[in-house]
């Protein structure tokens, strides 16, 4: 005898995010088309890269509000024949919406895009308060000043 055990929405998408690590609608979307996108730091800035290949730079829309990147755009299907019959389909058609959530520190006044060979990339630069900067560290044989009358390290009251 098998016993049936019923598990809500919310504990499935709880258990698979604790085992896998990931939220469920990363793996499978749960609406709509998810560009295949690449986000990685080098040097002072955030790069976005995003696969959209068959779409052309005027069907793409890039906006920044506050802390957050909105891509709209869309691929239109290469074939105009109503007859069709698609014996396999594995690329999306359609329109596409990318919402990417920025972090603090980044100059969203001087975001540039560029489209290349079907890939978007947007580069994003830190602003110049949170980037690393180095400090140097002087080096010297100087020993430490004491103020006259003051006792020094070696000179301790017995």
């Amino acid at each position: 005898m098998t016993q049936r055990t019923s598990v809500s929405r919310p504990e499935a998408e709880d258990i698979f995010q604790r085992f896998f690590g990931v939220e469920p609608s990363r793996v499978w979307p749960s609406g709509g088309y998810s560009v295949p996108t690449d986000i990685y730091r080098t040097g002072d800035k955030m790069v976005v890269r995003m696969d959209l290949p068959g779409a052309s730079p005027q069907d793409v829309e890039v906006t920044a509000q506050e802390n957050v990147l909105v891509i709209n755009g869309q691929r239109e299907l290469p074939v105009t024949e109503e007859n069709v019959q698609f014996l396999r389909r594995g690329t999306f058609y359609g329109e596409f919406t990318e919402r990417i959530t920025l972090g603090r520190g980044l100059d969203t006044e001087k975001i540039s895009a560029r489209f290349d060979n079907g890939v978007l990339e947007l580069s994003i630069p830190y602003a110049q308060e949170v980037r690393p900067r180095k400090i140097s560290i002087d080096v010297g044989e100087a020993q430490p000043q004491f103020e006259p009358g003051s006792q020094g390290p070696a000179e301790t009251s017995r």
